[in-house]
C-alpha cells in the first residue's frame, strides 16, 4: 500500500541556519540554532512516526550500495558574536551553550583583569572571564535607547570549552553560527594592533561587517591563565 507523501515546511532550509538566501527567521535571534526549535524538533518526530513510502527502502540500497566519489571539503563553522564595538568569532564547537546575561557575583582577593567572578548557568557556578579586556577592547557607549527601563537587552553570557575548561563570558550581542571556506580569511589589515592582533587569525565579511577570527587555544590559554 502506497504511503501518502508528507508535507512538510523545511524553514530550516528556506530562513533557518542551513538557508541561502538573505531572509532570515527572527526565531534564530532567540534560539541560536535550529536544532533549538520546537519547529524543528516537532517536525522530526512526525517523519520519524510517518511509515516510509513504497520502494523507499530499495532506493536507499542503491544509493548506498553506488561508489561515491570523495571530495575533499574545507567549510568551517563559527560562532559569531559582538563585543563592544567588535564582531568576533570562535569556532562554533568550542561552544556548549548560550544564556541569558545574569548577575557576575565578584570574588574576593582576585588579582586579575580578565576574571570578572562566578555566574549561575542552571543552579551551577561558573568561572566568568572578560573576552573584551584580553582582546583590548574599550566598551561601548549605550544609547538612549538602550538605557530606557523597557529595553530588551541583546547581552548574552556564551559559555565555552576547550581542554576540558569550562569559562563562561559576556558578549554585547549574538549574531550565531556562520559556514565559511578558508579562502574567505583574509589577512587582519595593519590597523589591527596590540593584544587584538596578537588572538586574531584573519577577518571574514559577512554581510557588511568585518569579523575578527580568533585564535582559539592562545585566546583560551590567556582566559584561564590565573585558575586553569
Amino acid at each position: 500500500m502506497q504511503t501518502a507523501e508528507l508535507k512538510i515546511d523545511d524553514c530550516w532550509n528556506r530562513i533557518g541556519i542551513w538557508r541561502s538566501g538573505k531572509e532570515k527567521c527572527p526565531e534564530l535571534d532567540i534560539v541560536i540554532h535550529c536544532r533549538n526549535c520546537p519547529v524543528f524538533s516537532r517536525t522530526g518526530h512526525k517523519l520519524l512516526r510517518t511509515p516510509p513510502p513504497e520502494g523507499y527502502r530499495s532506493e536507499c540500497t542503491k544509493v548506498l550500495a553506488t561508489k561515491k566519489e570523495i571530495k575533499p571539503l574545507n567549510v568551517k563553522t563559527a560562532f559569531v558574536f559582538r563585543t563592544g564595538n567588535n564582531w568576533l568569532a570562535l569556532p562554533s564547537h568550542m561552544i556548549q551553550e548560550v544564556v541569558n546575561m545574569g548577575q557576575i557575583h565578584s570574588l574576593p582577593n582576585i588579582n586579575s583583569n580578565v576574571l570578572r567572578g562566578l555566574v549561575n548557568i542552571h543552579g551551577q557556578l561558573q568561572i566568568c572571564v572578560s573576552i573584551g579586556r584580553v582582546l583590548g577592547i574599550e566598551k561601548r557607549t549605550r544609547t538612549e535607547e538602550e538605557l530606557a527601563p523597557d529595553h530588551i537587552s541583546p547581552e548574552r553570557l556564551v559559555v565555552v570549552k576547550q581542554e576540558n575548561h569550562l569559562v563562561a563570558f559576556p558578549v554585547s550581542e549574538v549574531k550565531g553560527i556562520i559556514h565559511y571556506t578558508t579562502d574567505m580569511v583574509k589577512d587582519p589589515p595593519v590597523t589591527v594592533s596590540g593584544s587584538k592582533a596578537v588572538y586574531t587569525e584573519g577577518i571574514l565579511q559577512l554581510e557588511g561587517k568585518d569579523i575578527g577570527l580568533l585564535k582559539d587555544r592562545p585566546l583560551f590559554k590567556k582566559l584561564t591563565k590565573d585558575f586553569g
